[in-house]
């Protein structure tokens, strides 16, 4: 018989040739980034395990966010990660996950002499780092932020770090997961910096395909993914990039 059918993980059946996509993300550790001329991280590691048990093809490129984002809506065979799913974007593409995420907060240096705010409202009264198109400079002009009165803007997440940690910005944008990482490429740890506002509500990550890829590749991956929590490689790979290096 030409073609080999298996049912992945007692969902659907398909052929033995694999589909080819491409898989933009961002350096964003330790969920992506690039070791080694290797694009690796938590994140881009699940999805690379997910296309492999799905028998796809997959190629990571790693971009600024906005062209990753601007890549993925363009490329009929492209997908993007980590994305927070919210509802502007909802309907831009089809969803898998979710992937590893945490708990998202504004932070203050512990540092500074003034009254830290605990509210959105109060901070608005400071200037917040966002990278620009990201989901956090999206959700506070929702709320009433003005970009360059209150929101200082940024081509990535982590380059707002320096700045904050020299005073230059008030506020930093940071989940549990990312800031001891970005903390301690600048000699820094998380004992200098205070959790002030939450913002865990806004969307966990997942990995965004676009609108033109086959449901069936979408719900092919997202049973690779379950997979891979059932059988333990998702603990597997947390803990291979969340132990802190001894």
């Amino acid at each position: 018989m030409k073609w080999f059918c298996a049912i992945l993980f007692g969902l659907m059946c398909f052929g033995s040739k694999a589909e080819s996509l491409v898989m933009y993300t961002e350096h964003f550790p330790p969920y992506s980034f690039e070791q080694d001329n290797k694009i690796t991280g938590l994140n881009a590691e699940l999805v690379r395990r997910s296309c492999e048990l799905a028998n796809i093809t997959c190629d990571f490129q790693l971009l600024p966010w906005l062209r990753a984002f601007d890549a993925a809506q363009k490329d009929p065979q492209a997908g993007l990660f980590s994305t927070s799913r919210n509802p502007q974007r909802e309907e831009l593409f089809q969803w898998i996950g979710p992937l590893a995420h945490s708990n998202a907060h504004m932070y203050w240096l512990k540092s500074r002499s003034d009254v830290a705010p605990r509210s959105l409202e109060e901070a608005k009264k400071f200037i917040v780092g966002v990278a620009r198109g990201d989901v956090y400079e999206i959700y506070l002009q929702d709320q009433g932020f003005e970009v360059d009165v209150n929101l200082l803007r940024f081509n990535s997440k982590a380059d707002a770090v320096l700045p904050f940690l020299h005073g230059k910005l008030d506020l930093l944008i940071a989940s549990e997961l990312i800031l001891p990482v970005w903390l301690a490429e600048h000699q820094h740890s998380v004992t200098a910096v205070e959790a002030v506002v939450n913002l865990s509500e806004i969307g966990h990550n997942y990995l965004a395909l676009n609108k033109q890829i086959s449901p069936e590749i979408r719900q092919r991956l997202q049973a690779a993914l379950d997979e891979l929590h059932k059988n333990g490689e998702f603990t597997q790979l947390s803990q291979q990039f969340l132990t802190p290096a001894q």
